[in-house]
């Protein structure tokens, strides 16, 4: 052991010596001359497109030109001794980076590059690579609203020479595309699942050269289809329609009932049905007014409702058949608007139960209210009346919003009506009706709640609500007002007989990115949009 101590240090000390020794040489190195040229460092490919790739590289000292090998399916396995797909000599550094053309779509390629020195072929380098892919090619085309549906889709691509296109992948479905579906450049691909999101790939010798979104359409099976040039006012009210009949609505223009002078009227609703566009993207429109009868219930969904040329100005949703149970009244995703001068929204003005009220995710907008409320209950006794996801602009100007009288003594020993109204946006609501108000509400027993809106430009002289019946021990929470009066704390026109305020609302400015052009969406860095208040689609 001592042996082994006394030999590392003369080791050690003869190092020191070899290093005390270089030091004091009088001519110090400068350069260094390598044998052979470095292989080029910094090697990628950038703006890869479909068929060509643009190469780059840091140049090396000494190199006065370069050669390029491209391998197809290569994945860096420095094979250069096979046959390369592009073979490229004498690159000079003006020419980094170098645009190479003429690759194949959606396949991987090695670029290797050398560098070279003319007329010293010593001093060749090794060679260095890089790996790339090319981008798929685009030959399908995106599918038209008409292309799909509830359980298929149609795809079409572009039929070009050369390239012969084999297979359709969507999903866990694979459809080997036919000789007559080659030469015509559509295929129709079924199996899939209604209201489904899919991506359809298409292939050519195992390489993708298409792809496309697509949602599949509202479950067909079963439903009365309606075409643009249908009447539908006809199908609705045929005696031979099926109760609990699902009518399914294409995109276009329908009017209902169109007098002599070109407006439009009501049809009657007398058994429960579903009316619901297909396409979510080309929603259809339907120009009139519906009339509920005989206890029917009624289901509506990506609609447009437009009842601004109607012949008169009932509302748009009336019950009529007194002494019976009505179902549901439920709208969804639909947008609605009604004569300027039109009474209002839902008129119930008859002994009669509706099992509920909805409106989800919905526009509504530019009905006054003159000479009826909005949401107006008479006689009848809704259970509830719900109010979700949805936006309100420029209506009940001049009536109440909510309006819900007390027929508790045709009705005896029956809950009170639930009033929610949750997540909405409400701008210029009651604007004008000094002497309105947003809740009126007086069904004996009755429940309300209101959470998570926004209130913008309501001004009505009696706030929410002058009822002592309105619910005095109302659910309000997360609920946000601008330039309005009367809803957080008394104003300056106020009436001595509101009953309640939202004391712990907050009073900001959502934001409105043009509230004019009725376009909601919040500042994202404002409370309200942060609280995640108001109607949901414009929180972004």
């Amino acid at each position: 052991m001592k042996k082994f101590k006394i030999f590392s240090l003369c080791v050690l000390g003869l190092a020191t010596a070899a290093l005390t020794a270089c030091s004091d040489q009088s001519d110090e190195i400068t350069s260094y001359t390598l044998a052979r040229n470095l292989s080029p460092i910094g090697l990628e490919a950038t703006n890869v497109q479909e068929t060509s790739a643009d190469i780059k590289w840091t140049p090396s000292a000494k190199a006065t030109s370069y050669n390029l090998l491209i391998f197809a399916e290569d994945s860096m396995s420095y094979n250069i001794e096979g046959t390369p797909a592009k073979s490229i000599t004498g690159v000079t550094e003006s020419q980094i980076p170098l645009t190479v053309n003429g690759l194949f779509f959606d396949t991987k390629y090695t670029v290797y590059v050398q560098a070279i020195t003319e007329n010293e072929n010593s001093r060749t380098s090794k060679w260095n690579g890089a790996y790339f892919k090319t981008s798929t090619k685009q030959f399908l085309k995106n599918p038209k609203p008409a292309d799909i549906a509830d359980r298929s889709v149609t795809l079409s691509w572009d039929v070009e020479e050369g390239f012969d296109v084999s297979t359709i992948v969507i999903g866990d479905i694979k459809h080997e595309i036919t000789a007559e579906e080659k030469a015509a450049g559509k295929a129709v691909v079924g199996g899939l699942t209604p209201e489904t999101a899919y991506t359809a790939y298409l292939y050519y010798n195992g390489k993708q050269c298409g792809n496309r979104n697509f949602t599949t359409i509202a479950d067909l099976e079963g439903a009365i289809l309606v075409h643009e040039d249908d009447d539908l006012k006809k199908v609705i009210e045929d005696e031979e329609l099926p109760n609990n009949a699902v009518i399914a609505v294409y995109g276009g223009v329908y009017e209902l009932n169109v007098n002599e002078e070109g407006l439009t009227g009501a049809v009657k609703v007398n058994k429960n049905m579903t009316i619901k566009g297909i396409y979510p993207t080309d929603q259809p429109i339907i120009k009139g007014r519906f009339e509920i009868n005989e206890g029917a219930s009624l289901s509506m969904s990506q609609l447009v409702v437009d009842g601004s040329d109607n012949a008169t100005t009932d509302q748009l949703f009336n019950f009529k058949t007194a002494e019976t149970n009505y179902g549901p009244l439920d709208i969804q995703n639909c947008t609605i608007t009604g004569r300027a001068d039109g009474k209002g929204l839902v008129y119930l003005n008859v002994e009669s139960t509706v099992e509920d009220i909805t409106f989800n995710n919905c526009i509504v907008y530019g009905i006054e209210c003159s000479g009826g409320d909005f949401i107006d209950s008479r006689k009848g006794y809704p259970r509830a009346i719900n109010l979700t996801k949805s936006t309100f602009y420029n209506v009940a100007s001049a009536r109440d919003f909510i309006r819900v009288d007390d027929a508790s003594g045709t009705f005896p020993d029956v809950p009170g009506p639930v009033v929610t109204v949750d997540k909405c946006t409400f701008y210029k609501v009651g604007a004008t009706a000094a002497n309105y108000r947003l809740l009126y509400v007086r069904f004996a027993g009755n429940d309300v709640v209101f959470t998570n809106n926004i209130v913008v430009g309501t001004n009505n002289k009696r706030g929410f609500t002058n009822q002592k019946s309105t619910d005095p021990e109302p659910t309000l929470s997360n609920n946000f007002y601008f330039n309005c009066e009367n809803l957080t704390s008394p104003g300056a026109g106020a009436d001595a007989t509101i009953s309640w305020f939202d004391e712990n609302g907050t009073i900001a400015d959502p934001g409105f990115a043009n509230a004019d052009n009725a376009d909601f969406t919040l500042n994202p860095d404002g409370a309200a949009a942060k609280a995640k208040a108001g109607d949901p689609r414009w929180i972004k």
